[in-house]
């Protein structure tokens, strides 16, 4: 169901409802489920297109800093688009979260009328539960008629033109080989729409091909994706009559399991041979977090096409692993090629995705992908946020984490910021954010008051008491990097500093 179609609900128009931005997304956006809350940190726990309902009580007494976060955050976890009900806690939305959702591209909807949630939530969600029983059913009447023409003797293209057919799309069949591609298209799209849909088909752990589907309406994509889901191990066994995977193709996925599991060094040279990989290059490994490993598995490869020298993607349950292998020449240079590549291509990915350091050769392999996966860990990077991590960006977190005890963080923060956690905690202030945003922009006052939105003023009074609380004006003491530490530091303590 689309915005517009939520929009006429008479469930929904009972709130009399007006659109504040986004608008113009309002056709193509796709809800799957109506949700309230007031929890403004609810971002992450969301899996994205949900409809979001919230009573305005939250954004009514929030800094304009934590408003637009809270935007910004709904948009990156791809959120269909948020409902504000106005009245006596929140007369009107503010025209900072107006602007900050034009900015996102998040559709914003006032409901001018007090109108119960859960009536909305209830009525709506049970015409798409309605609608998404008949998607599946439709989806698994085309997948099994795609499974009858293989057990029949069709080839690739008879059953492409099935799914053509069936679902009055365009198909085509990426199938990559060593030197070209070979592309196998079929069907017409009556209207172009833009909008398509990709199915990595995996042979052995392996990608073998790109099943694409350009669609004549963005409503088909439902049931397309769902038919692609499962026609895919259909797919998969077709192609593996006519091309079964490479030694080179195999070993590569040998040699990124071995290196996942820390296997020996002798056993790990044997296999890079075979798989086309010098052991003495330099390398990273890129852990991500997702939902769907085998899906982002192609998608990493072809985000990273050209950025390295080899890569070679595996897919674990809950996990995708990346082994990128960089030219000798100007090791850092090629290690940021990759992180462009993954952070040019973050919305297409949509995962917690980290690259680990740069190590020497295939032997540190082990070490490089423990940093990537420890770093998303102290981020708490979910499954459904779409980020790219640079672990030489946490490697003071990194160190913490493994060599300081819970009892030696826990002093180190109280030596350096226990009085102006304790003001926190005693007068409601923010002056840990406002002391960290001040260090993070290099202790350039003017530059911290905007990213805070305070008045400069304002920002000069936060900072002489902080001083007052700290023991005096940082610069020039060689204090500055305890103080970072320490507030590096200070996300990893016990829940006593959670609150500040």
């Amino acid at each position: 169901m689309n915005l517009l179609d939520i929009l006429a609900h008479p469930s929904f128009k009972s709130g009399d409802p007006i659109v504040r931005a986004g608008g113009a997304k309002l056709d193509d956006a796709r809800v799957r489920w109506v949700h309230s809350s007031e929890v403004l940190d609810i971002g992450p726990l969301l899996r994205g297109e949900e409809l979001l309902l919230s009573g305005g009580t939250a954004l009514a007494v929030a800094s304009k800093s934590r408003r637009s976060s809270y935007i910004r955050e709904l948009a990156a976890h791809h959120v269909s688009a948020l409902a504000v009900e106005t009245g006596s806690e929140l007369p009107e939305i503010p025209s900072d979260i107006i602007q900050t959702a034009i900015e996102v591209g998040l559709p914003l909807i006032e409901l001018r009328r007090v109108v119960p949630f859960v009536e909305i939530a209830e009525s709506i969600n049970s015409a798409l539960v309605s609608d998404s029983v008949s998607t599946l059913q439709r989806a698994d009447a085309v997948s099994h008629a795609v499974a009858v023409e293989l057990v029949n003797g069709a080839g690739i293209r008879q059953l492409l033109e099935v799914i053509a057919v069936e679902l009055e799309v365009s198909v085509s069949l990426l199938v990559p080989g060593t030197t070209s591609d070979e592309l196998l298209e079929v069907g017409e799209v009556r209207v172009n729409s833009g909008v398509t849909v990709d199915v990595e088909i995996a042979m052995r752990g392996i990608i073998a091909a790109t099943l694409r589907m350009d669609l004549a309406s963005s409503l088909q994509q439902p049931l397309v994706q769902s038919v692609g889901d499962r026609v895919a191990d259909v797919l998969s066994l077709a192609l593996l009559q006519q091309r079964p995977p490479s030694l080179g193709d195999m070993a590569g996925i040998e040699l990124i399991r071995a290196v996942a599991a820390d296997g020996r060094e002798a056993a790990l040279a044997d296999l890079c041979g075979p798989a086309g990989i010098d052991p003495e290059f330099p390398l990273v490994m890129i852990s991500a977090r997702t939902t769907d490993a085998n899906r982002l598995r192609g998608r990493v490869d072809r985000a990273l096409d050209g950025r390295a020298e080899r890569v070679i993607v595996y897919a674990n349950p809950g996990e995708m692993i990346g082994l990128a292998v960089l030219s000798p020449r100007q090791q850092r240079r090629a290690r940021n090629d990759v992180l462009a590549g993954l952070e040019e291509s973050i919305d297409e990915l949509g995962a917690s995705i980290c690259v680990g350091p740069v190590v020497d050769g295939v032997r540190g392999g082990a070490y490089s992908l423990e940093q990537a996966r420890l770093t998303l860990e102290l981020a708490a990077a979910s499954p459904n946020r779409a980020e790219v991590f640079d672990s030489d960006g946490s490697i003071i977190d990194r160190m913490v984490s493994e060599n300081l005890t819970s009892a030696a963080k826990v002093r180190l923060v109280e030596e350096l910021l226990g009085e102006v956690i304790g003001h926190d905690a005693q007068k409601g202030t923010h002056l840990v954010d406002t002391l960290e945003a001040w260090l993070r922009s290099g202790c350039n006052t003017a530059e911290a008051a905007r990213s805070l939105f305070l008045e400069r003023q304002s920002m000069h009074n936060r900072l002489q008491r902080i001083f007052t609380l700290i023991g005096g004006d940082p610069r020039g003491t060689g204090r500055i990097a305890g103080l970072m530490v320490a507030l590096r530091v200070l996300r990893q303590i016990p829940s006593k500093y959670h609150s500040v």
